[in-house]
């Protein structure tokens, strides 16, 4: 019982074989009738020769490459941060007389910055209770008042957040070293 003449058969087995193999398309187009109708890639416009090795590395070596600085300063970077604070407002401080006969006042005082430096809030930690004292208290935060603006160094202005808020001693011992 034979369902297609032979010729229609063998037809049918090969359409069939082709799109199996890859397609109708890709066997019509690489049939020789066809070959001289596809169509022509664009040609594509000439790119400029790529420059010798050596210019290449030293153009690379050239170009500055982005450095991130750490995210929060080293303990020695604080240390550091911490000694030139003291030292900037021991040299705007005049400290003023205590009494011989009162203990020594050491003033505490909790300061905020902006990021340029300049000065946002200045508090008395510690006021002292001894009337005596008062005038000492004073000297303190007209020393706060008179570094104003603080000339953060550049070193340290990445870290403003580890800056921002700082209490700070003055001890009149340390002050008349």
């Amino acid at each position: 019982m034979r369902i297609l003449p032979k010729p229609i058969g063998a037809i049918v087995l090969i359409v069939v074989a082709a799109f199996a193999y890859g397609g109708y398309e890709r066997l019509w187009h690489g049939h020789p009738s066809r070959v001289a109708e596809a169509p022509k890639p664009a040609a594509e416009s000439p790119k400029p020769p790529a420059p010798p090795a050596v210019i290449a590395a030293a153009r690379a070596s050239t170009e500055p490459t982005p450095i991130q600085p750490p995210a929060r300063m080293t303990s020695a970077q604080q240390a550091s941060f911490d000694t030139w604070l003291i030292k900037t407002y021991l040299g705007c401080w005049k400290p003023a007389r205590q009494p011989s006969d009162a203990d020594v006042y050491v003033a505490q005082v909790r300061l905020a910055y902006n990021p340029d430096g300049s000065l946002s809030k200045s508090r008395l930690v510690n006021p002292p209770s001894d009337p005596a004292l008062k005038p000492q208290a004073k000297s303190v935060l007209t020393a706060v008042q008179n570094c104003n603006p603080l000339p953060v160094p550049a070193q340290y202005r990445p870290f403003y957040e580890q800056w921002k808020t700082k209490t700070i001693h003055f001890d009149p011992q340390v002050a008349a070293r």
